[in-house]
């Protein structure tokens, strides 16, 4: 597949998602782009105006979404300057006043990578074509709790990478477990046509992860914070990390989801220097996955099949 055009914001908005195989040259800021400081001081910048447009700005400081209709278009996203105390994101829409919020063409790569500090977090919004790398995890997708069971979110045509390890987890008693998207709740899903390589570089003060090179998921789908529904998960490139594809009913006795047309990888972490998990469904019995069979391996078109070590394979 041919890669999209570069030049410009309207080429790449062109290209339909899964059509290409998205890399550096086709994601974040279009090159050329002059870019105007914006938030020096690194302090946490807090957008509560609606329809505010952030655009061909280099953005210091993790952004807080607190509003309607808010846009950040083609900008790098350098992150906070502190240590977040609680988990949080380079653009963190975790609020309940956040509605169709925009991230596209934008560079995310923390200048201080920290273990709180994911890609982008929360709920209704759109991700696209933007560069995550950097950060803990790439993005972490879930409805508010307490609030909307739905999480209306798209991430489409984004490259998620380099990931950063560190052997401290405000959330884990063995490091983070980095995740090129996490999903762990809500209806209204679409993960679509997105490069994710699950590797993993390691943090500063910290000793190297378990699994080397290898980060935790390419793409969870687990039941922790609400039910799934509506969930779609379509013509991604997927490699490297544990599992490329998770998926997990958790806390809740069945999961329905739709993985279909992905193209999977080889390069996953070999548990007992064998076993490899690109699609690993973590209960056959509560599972239900539509177009399970139409995945195939990304090196020759082939189907992956549930036998071991063929692709798909289940816990239990």
């Amino acid at each position: 597949m041919a890669l999209a055009a570069t030049n410009t914001l309207a080429n790449r908005t062109a290209q339909v998602p899964g059509s290409y195989k998205p890399a550096a040259a086709t994601t974040g800021v279009i090159a050329g782009t002059k870019l105007a400081k914006y938030n020096q001081s690194g302090t946490d910048l807090v957008i509560t105006r609606d329809n505010t447009v952030l655009e061909n700005l280099e953005i210091y400081g993790d952004i807080k979404v607190r509003a309607k209709n808010v846009v950040i278009r083609n900008s790098l996203l350098r992150g906070g300057s502190g240590a977040p105390a609680n988990p949080t994101a380079v653009v963190d829409a975790t609020g309940s006043q956040v509605v169709n919020l925009r991230i596209e063409d934008s560079t995310i790569r923390p200048d201080r990578p920290h273990y709180n500090r994911d890609g982008i977090k929360g709920h209704d919004l759109a991700a696209r074509r933007n560069n995550i790398s950097g950060t803990t995890d790439g993005m972490g997708i879930f409805n508010r709790p307490g609030g909307s069971v739905a999480a209306n979110v798209t991430a489409e045509a984004n490259y998620i990478h380099s990931l950063t390890y560190f052997d401290y987890s405000s959330a884990h008693s063995d490091g983070t477990h980095n995740d090129g998207i996490q999903v762990q709740g809500g209806q209204n899903i679409r993960i679509a046509g997105n490069t994710i390589v699950a590797n993993a570089v390691v943090g500063s003060g910290s000793r190297p992860g378990p699994y080397g090179p290898h980060a935790g998921l390419g793409i969870m789908l687990q039941q922790n914070v609400s039910k799934l529904a509506n969930v779609v998960v379509e013509r991604n490139w997927v490699d490297n990390g544990t599992t490329s594809i998770n998926i997990d009913n958790g806390k809740y006795s069945n999961i329905t989801v739709t993985v279909r047309e992905n193209l999977l990888g080889r390069n996953q972490y070999k548990f007992n220097a064998k076993s490899t998990y690109p699609i690993r469904i973590i209960n056959r019995s509560a599972s239900t996955v539509t177009g399970l069979n139409t995945n195939k391996w990304a090196d020759t078109g082939a189907l992956l099949s549930q036998t071991v070590p063929s692709g798909i394979q289940y816990n239990k």
